[in-house]
């Protein structure tokens, strides 16, 4: 039988003491035993360490101090794990139920995979959407919501977020996975529910399109510079060639 992996869950916070409570039990009433749970929080004011404080046996690490950002305390989060795989479920979203971890793992995943995801719900103020997410092929972005999405660690610490951008970070570390050629897992399971108003990537649409379209022009530049760089040598190679053929 194979060994099951360690996953690394990590629940970013600050001043969340109103979600925080259920996020944290939809990750520790999961049914998958082999569970690393980290909680990296921002310094909180407002009772939320008191919360994590209850579940403190429940959770494998965690932190409360000042950070300069979300992208910040997610990549202090990363160095912190040890498990195979990371998720980050952060405060205000949840696992759609106790089982969910324990299908998306309940096969082997071949090595030649870095990342598996699933389905999301999009939990807005007075509906919900499920979004059965995408091929990954027909895409060269983030092929869902990263609560829905399980990275293979090496790639998280190799890469870790950008912290120069303020909402998209997770957009450019996956667009980076594409661009190095890895192969993505789908599976047709509901992973997460997703708080499709407190995001905020949902919150600021603008600055949000702005850094994506930053990212995709700076990713597009490097790769026509490589393509010229081939092209370059390649004519250079001919050229050479045709000029030792003259003598």
């Amino acid at each position: 039988m194979n060994k099951k992996p360690l996953i690394s869950i990590i629940t970013i916070s600050y001043n969340s003491c109103l979600t925080i409570e259920d996020t944290i039990l939809s990750v520790i009433n999961q049914t998958y035993p082999h569970i690393e749970y980290i909680v990296i929080d921002g310094g909180s004011k407002d009772g939320t360490v008191d919360i994590i404080k209850r579940y403190e046996n429940k959770i494998s690490y965690w932190i409360s101090e000042p950070d300069k950002g979300i992208y910040y305390a997610m990549n202090k989060g990363i160095a912190a794990t040890t498990g195979e795989w990371i998720n980050f479920i952060n405060c205000g979203d949840s696992f759609y139920d106790k089982n969910v971890i324990a299908r998306l793992f309940k096969d082997s995943i071949g090595e030649n995979y870095s990342v598996v995801y699933g389905n999301t719900v999009f939990q807005y103020s007075d509906h919900t959407e499920i979004e059965a997410n995408r091929q990954y092929g027909n895409y060269k972005f983030m092929p869902a919501c990263h609560q829905s999405i399980f990275c293979r660690t090496h790639y998280m610490k190799q890469f870790m977020f950008d912290t120069r951008y303020k909402i998209s970070a997770d957009f450019d570390f996956f667009y980076k996975l594409y661009f190095t050629n890895n192969q993505y897992l789908y599976k047709d399971i509901t992973v997460a529910v997703f708080d499709a108003m407190g995001g905020i990537s949902s919150t600021n649409k603008y600055l949000r399109n702005k850094e994506f379209i930053c990212i995709k022009e700076k990713k597009l530049l490097k790769r026509n510079l490589l393509i010229f760089k081939l092209k370059l040598k390649y004519s250079m190679r001919n050229f050479l060639r045709f000029f030792k053929g003259l003598f």
